[in-house]
Parts: structure tokens; sequence; C-alpha cells
């Protein structure tokens, strides 16, 4: 029962945040929403009941070997993927972004393709769905119209959020 219940959650996580499954299913937004808001409980049924599997497995002889091993390596794969790929993978990549003025854009982006522009300040900048796909962040150390703008962006939905942190730095 704890396997059926770890690989469960494991796979939902794994469904909705693992980016890689985006590609060949369909991922709702209600599904992903819902393990956004749920993703700490979906981590650790899917740990922690993987655990006290192979807990009972391993000192009390409960469950076939082979299937134990291989439901645990899963379920940590399904867990450890999309966690790992959230929490470090997209927070590294807004700082190797590549800004281009409007003029060489128009060498990357096709006439026709859509864009979120954000603007701060009197200072816009422009990313096409395409490009912004990946890493799904985006900003400059320069900032935007004097301000350090991170703009988000969710490839399911089509939804772009901008924020700025104000914050002062005393030397």
């Amino acid at each position: 029962m704890a396997f059926a219940v770890a690989t469960y959650a494991a796979f939902v996580y794994f469904r909705d945040l693992g980016d890689v499954t985006q590609a060949i299913m369909d991922v709702s937004r209600k599904n992903m929403l819902n393990a956004i808001r749920n993703e700490n409980k979906l981590v650790a049924c899917g740990l922690i009941g993987t655990a006290v599997a192979v807990a009972l497995h391993y000192f009390y002889g409960a469950g076939i070997a082979w299937v134990t091993i291989t439901f645990g390596i899963a379920n940590v794969f399904m867990v450890g993927f999309p966690w790992v790929w959230v929490h470090v993978g997209l927070r590294n990549q807004q700082k190797t972004a590549h800004y281009y003025s409007i003029e060489e854009a128009r060498d990357f982006v096709r006439g026709d393709e859509s864009v979120i522009v954000i603007e701060n300040n009197g200072e816009a900048r422009a990313h096409s769905d395409y490009h912004i796909k990946r890493p799904h962040l985006a900003g400059t150390s320069e900032g935007l119209g004097g301000e350090n703008v991170i703009l988000t962006y969710c490839c399911m939905t089509h939804l772009a959020t901008a924020s700025s942190r104000r914050s002062r730095v005393r030397n």
C-alpha cells in the first residue's frame, strides 16, 4: 500500500511538473496548478512512502525484491528529476540569457511570431514564446528601466509575470 500511494504521488509530481512529460502527455492547467500548490506534499508522500516500503522489504521481507528495487528507483527519479529541474536548473539559466536590439532580433524572430513584451520606466523588452520556453525565466544584471526585472513564463498556459524585487545594498 505504501508503494502504491508513493508511486501515485511521484507520478503526479513528475507528470505535472517534470517538463519532459509535457512533450508527450497533455497536462491540464488545473493539474499543473494543483501540483504547484501541493508540491511539498507530493514530494513528501512520494519519498516517505517509498522509504517506508523499502524499509518494510529490507527489515521484514515484505514484497518482492525486484519490484521494490524497480519502484524505489522509479519513484526517486520521478520526484528527483522535476525537483532538481524546478529548483536548480531553471533558476540558474536566467544568468546566461542574451538580449538583442529590435534590429538584431528581426534576424531571430519571425514577423508572425507572438511575443511577450514587458515595459518598465519607459524601457521595453520582448520575448518570443519560442525563445522563452526555455529557461522560463528572463532578466539581466543590467535590469530593465533601472530595476532588476525578472520575467517568469509558463509554456503550458502561455502566461508570463514580470516582477521586480527592490533591495538596498549597504557597504
